[in-house]
């Protein structure tokens, strides 16, 4: 009898170990949030078919861990067993979602108006919360959306741990330049140029407004457009924008896009030279000209033949 009951007991324990290892051929998603408990992330698993036996579920409850359960969404993959579960869950293994601020990306396609909302209302934040530019590009990783908010607080510190920075090393022949000024030359850099000549165009930028002439930068003027067609045109032009820098001198009022480290640099330590005109000769290189029949030749040569 003695034997018989050892058999059984054999048995039931590697059945047991087969059935927590047994990978269980489900595919899904689900989530935890907030108000969730035990029995009801076990029930919405079960509506899977995904059937944890009670000495499982009783590791929760004796480790404490059913306190302190992470929210966010978990996925399940096919290779998965019981056990592999149980340890997503327990170890709070959530999926991580990407959120991508792309090099010269515009505040509106970041962040909705709730989001913008939400910040500015909890935060003191300078110059009318206008937060175009000082969000830092990167990638950011977030399980819920709730997150997001943190998203924003978080990429504003990096921007400004990054423009401080560079105002604290600026070229010494930018002392009467501020810290905003800076930072819309840089959101201009990151919209004409690549890396590879952001601190000799970031000199033009500084060349021109020495000798008071106009910007004249296709970026800023689509900036300030209500509706652009993607196409800028005569028109467009003679837009009443004040970000339209071919009808008003000096810098625009703000940051056109939210710009990279390279370019907030690039813009604090310009190239020394007496360039006051560029003309693309393909998507990352330019004519430079110091004067203006050179640069009406360069036009000609790189922009009319094509």
């Amino acid at each position: 009898m003695r034997y018989l009951f050892s058999s059984i007991l054999s048995l039931n324990i590697v059945f047991y170990i087969l059935l927590i290892f047994k990978p269980l051929n489900v595919e899904s998603n689900f989530s935890i949030i907030q108000g969730n408990n035990l029995t009801k992330i076990f029930i919405d698993l079960e509506e899977q078919n995904i059937y944890f036996p009670k000495a499982i579920k009783l590791i929760f409850n004796f480790s404490g861990a059913d306190k302190k359960i992470f929210l966010g969404e978990y996925k399940i993959e096919g290779s998965d067993s019981l056990i592999d579960i149980f340890n997503k869950i327990y170890f709070g293994k959530i999926i991580l979602k990407k959120f991508i601020i792309s090099e010269g990306s515009k505040i509106t396609d970041l962040f909705s108006e709730e989001i913008l909302n939400k910040f500015c209302q909890t935060s003191n934040f300078q110059d009318g919360c206008k937060l175009e530019g000082y969000i830092k590009p990167d990638i950011y990783f977030y399980d819920r959306e709730s997150e997001l908010l943190t998203i924003l607080k978080n990429s504003i510190e990096k921007q400004t741990i990054d423009l401080n920075k560079s105002w604290e090393e600026r070229d010494n022949k930018l002392k009467n330049f501020s810290k905003k000024e800076i930072l819309i030359i840089a959101s201009i850099l990151e919209k004409e140029s690549c890396a590879n000549e952001r601190k000799k165009i970031s000199g033009v930028i500084y060349n021109r407004l020495k000798d008071n002439m106009l910007l004249q930068m296709d970026s800023t003027t689509i900036y300030g457009l209500k509706n652009f067609s993607g196409d800028l045109k005569k028109k467009d032009l003679r837009d009443s924008s004040l970000y339209n820098t071919y009808m008003h001198k000096g810098l625009p009022p703000g940051p056109i896009s939210n710009p990279s480290k390279n370019s907030i640099f690039a813009a604090a330590q310009p190239e020394e030279h007496n360039y006051l005109y560029f003309v693309a000769k393909d998507k990352c290189s330019h004519e430079f000209s110091t004067n203006y029949d050179d640069h009406m030749k360069a036009i000609k040569k790189y922009q009319l033949n094509k």
